[in-house]
C-alpha cells in the first residue's frame, strides 16, 4: 500500500479462535458492551475478527490515524490512513438478479446509473455496491477517491484521500493455516495477494 494509506482483509476462520480469544480480554469497556449486546455467535466473531485485524493492522503498518471496518460472508477488512476517515466495504460476489437488482439499486440520475448491457453484471454490481458502502462509511469530502479489487471471489472497495486512492497498491490478505496465536500479531503474517 502507499505510505498514507493501508488496507487489509482476512476469512474470519483464518484469524482463529485462540486469536480471537486474545482480542476479546483486550477490549475496551465500550467494547465490551457493544460486544454484549450482539444476539448471535456469529456477530461476536464478526466484531472480534475486525477488531483483530484492525490491531493486525496498526502493528503492521506501524502508524495511527483513522479507521474503518467492514464484515461480511465471512471475510473481514480493514483501511487505515494517515489523516483524515477511510471507508471500506468488503462483499462476496454471490449469484444475484443483477440486472433487475442494479437496475433498481443504481437509477439513471445516480452518481454510478446501472449500465443498460452490463458486460459482467455481477463485477458491475458488485463494484458499485462496495463503493457505495464505502462512500457511507468515510469522509464525504469532495477530496476523496474509491478504489475497487475483485479478490477471491469478493468486492472490496476502500474510499481514501484522493492522492491516496492514486498511489495505493493491492490490499494485504492475512492468511495462516490453523489460525494466529495472540502473539503472532505482527509483520510477515500476511501475503501480498497477487491481483490480474
Amino acid at each position: 500500500m502507499a505510505r498514507g494509506a493501508w488496507i487489509a482483509y482476512a476469512r474470519i476462520v483464518d484469524i482463529g479462535a485462540r486469536a480471537l480469544g486474545a482480542t476479546r480480554e483486550q477490549l475496551s469497556s465500550a467494547e465490551r458492551t457493544r460486544y454484549a449486546r450482539f444476539a448471535t455467535p456469529r456477530r461476536r466473531r464478526e466484531f472480534l475478527a475486525g477488531r483483530w485485524l484492525l490491531a493486525a493492522s496498526r502493528s503492521a503498518w506501524n502508524r495511527s490515524g483513522g479507521a474503518s471496518i467492514s464484515h461480511s460472508g465471512g471475510w473481514v477488512a480493514v483501511a487505515l490512513v494517515g489523516r483524515g476517515v477511510p471507508g471500506v466495504d468488503i462483499e462476496p460476489m454471490v449469484a444475484r438478479d443483477f440486472l433487475k437488482l442494479g437496475a433498481w439499486a443504481f437509477p439513471a440520475s445516480g452518481r454510478e446509473p446501472w449500465p443498460r448491457a452490463p458486460r459482467d453484471a455481477r463485477r458491475a454490481f458488485y463494484g458499485r455496491w462496495t463503493r457505495y458502502e464505502a462512500r457511507l462509511k468515510g469522509a464525504k469530502s469532495a477530496g476523496y477517491g474509491e478504489r475497487t479489487w475483485f479478490i477471491d471471489g469478493m468486492a472490496l472497495s476502500a474510499r481514501l484521500p484522493r492522492k491516496v486512492s492514486l498511489e495505493g497498491g493491492r490490499p494485504q490478505r492475512w492468511r495462516r493455516r490453523g489460525g494466529f496465536a495472540p502473539a503472532t500479531l505482527k509483520p510477515g503474517n500476511h501475503e501480498k495477494e497477487v491481483i490480474p
